[in-house]
């Protein structure tokens, strides 16, 4: 055989060129004799004749001018080749890095291009490239998307979703939670405290959902988000009051997420029964705290401490939409608007905002 046999594949390959038809005849020719040809010779062929021609035109190869697919003429020759082109990838890697500077997400070719090797690259050489060259540009894009159930764009957001099958999901989740959620649910919050329209406000939400593609949606951190909205959505609709602490535009206070506490009044005993539940056990889940801790405390939230005085007393403690004072985010304890201010609270009183000690705003709130 290897004197008969082998200077034909030999004089065979020299007439192949890599980028072209010519690779489909020699990978065919190669699987007709691979169960005749001895191991020895076999390998001897692809060390010696194969591999070395890969090289040069990797070497060659533009992802920004080259028409024809790289995985086309490369992965032909993994079932024989598997081991030794790991010398290539990572050149390739670095030319689809150089071509990626360039890139923006609108762009499909990119995901074109890196899809066929996202289960050949090892996942730690895959997670670096994409963590390098695509996933910011894909996180900036989704960061400058506004969400605006008004007029919403969506073409940045199935920019991203459009990698789902060449990024690991979790790489993908992680720039939804970071980049996307916080700013939807809190879109949601302002509008649910709007008084809308629910079945526009269910379709909006149904709408979102359907744009995630299964795998993403089957995450288990997307999936968190979106049960969060519909609680939202269920509780507002049952009656029970949503609570947050968003920050406003000009505040300056932490973002915490949202929680439910109280029931909204003339809801039937069933309804108030199982929010008066949702609320003890929202209270019961935090940590306790004081306002004499806080007072004196820094590292205790005065805002919590002044949000426990509240629910101990019956009162709901609830952010006023859109409503600051002093740069201030207004709150209503019971039916007091306050607002803190270096760890005081400061109320409405004789047509002006005054300090108040927190006694006197219990008292002030009983007489409402």
């Amino acid at each position: 055989i290897d004197e008969l046999v082998m200077p034909k594949f030999k004089a065979g390959a020299a007439a192949w060129h890599p980028r072209t038809e010519t690779t489909e005849l020699l990978v065919n020719l190669m699987e007709a004799w691979t169960d005749v040809l001895p191991t020895s010779s076999k390998n001897i062929f692809l060390q010696t004749t194969v591999l070395p021609k890969l090289k040069a035109e990797v070497d060659a190869w533009s992802p920004k001018t080259d028409v024809v697919p790289l995985h086309a003429w490369i992965h032909p020759w993994l079932p024989w080749l598997s081991n030794e082109l790991e010398e290539v990838y990572p050149v390739i890697r670095y030319k689809i890095g150089v071509a990626l500077q360039e890139w923006h997400p609108s762009d499909s070719s990119a995901a074109t291009i890196l899809g066929p090797w996202a289960k050949v690259f090892k996942p730690m050489h895959m997670e670096a490239l994409l963590a390098r060259c695509v996933l910011p540009k894909l996180a900036m894009a989704l960061q400058e998307m506004a969400i605006n159930p008004a007029n919403q764009v969506v073409e940045p957001f199935k920019w991203v979703v459009a990698w789902v099958g060449v990024a690991p999901l979790h790489q993908l989740a992680a720039i939804f939670n970071r980049e996307f959620f916080p700013r939807w649910i809190q879109v949601l919050f302002q509008w649910l405290t709007g008084r809308p329209d629910y079945e526009e406000v269910t379709r909006w939400y149904l709408n979102w959902k359907s744009l995630f593609p299964e795998q993403l949606a089957a995450d288990e951190s997307i999936k968190q988000h979106f049960t969060r909205a519909l609680d939202m959505m269920n509780n507002v609709v049952a009656g029970a009051q949503i609570v947050g602490n968003y920050v406003q535009p000009g505040a300056a206070e932490n973002l915490n997420y949202l929680k439910v506490t109280q029931e909204r009044e003339a809801k039937g005993p069933a309804a108030n029964s199982s929010v008066k539940q949702l609320a003890k056990e929202s209270v019961a889940a935090k940590p306790k705290v004081t306002v004499a801790d806080a007072m004196y405390d820094s590292t205790v939230s005065f805002k919590e401490a002044l949000e426990q005085l509240a629910e101990e007393n019956g009162y709901l403690f609830l952010p006023k939409a859109g409503r600051q004072e002093s740069g201030k985010q207004v709150y209503t304890f019971g039916k007091v608007s306050v607002y803190m201010d270096n760890r005081l609270v400061y109320a409405q009183q004789e047509g002006a905002w005054k300090p108040i000690a927190l006694d006197d705003l219990v008292a002030k709130a009983k007489k409402k």
